[in-house]
């Protein structure tokens, strides 16, 4: 089973604080229950894996948390990863992004005939209005000094 990754639980989910213990969705009632001597023969009972023991053991809460799981099929794994592999070896093109950039040729014609009044010139050049009234040198020499 797998865990959905959009998941929001109060604290750690459940099954992960317990996967140590060996507890699992597909773990019996029973051993959820005894779960607790598995964690503190193995020192791994803590606060956080109590409070997840606590949840596991009230069947509501753990029907809540067997919810947002899923049940997968372990082969579908395998199918998956080589649709997968497949679609990224040849990504293709979609018919819609073809037919969307190819223009129609009428369409073409009309406007080669629409640019054929324009005529293109270069743009004249453009120069800063006040070329002249540069600083004169004596200014410039005043405000740059160097160490001698």
């Amino acid at each position: 089973m797998i865990k959905d990754p959009l998941t929001v639980w109060n604290g750690p989910f459940p099954y992960d604080a317990l996967a140590p213990a060996g507890i699992t969705p597909r773990s019996t009632q029973a051993e959820v229950e005894d779960a607790s001597f598995t964690l503190m023969t193995r020192r791994l009972m803590n606060p956080v894996t109590q409070k997840a023991w606590d949840e596991l053991r009230d069947v509501r809460r753990r029907l809540l948390a067997d919810f947002l799981l899923y049940d997968v099929d372990p082969a579908d794994f395998d199918e998956a990863r080589q649709h997968v592999r497949r679609e990224l070896a040849d990504p293709g093109e979609p018919s819609q992004v073809t037919d969307a950039l190819a223009a129609p040729v009428e369409f073409l014609d009309d406007l080669a005939g629409d640019l054929s009044e324009v005529t293109l010139t270069p743009p004249p050049p453009v120069l800063p209005r006040d070329l002249d009234a540069f600083p004169p040198q004596s200014l410039i020499d005043s405000l740059i000094s160097f160490d001698r």
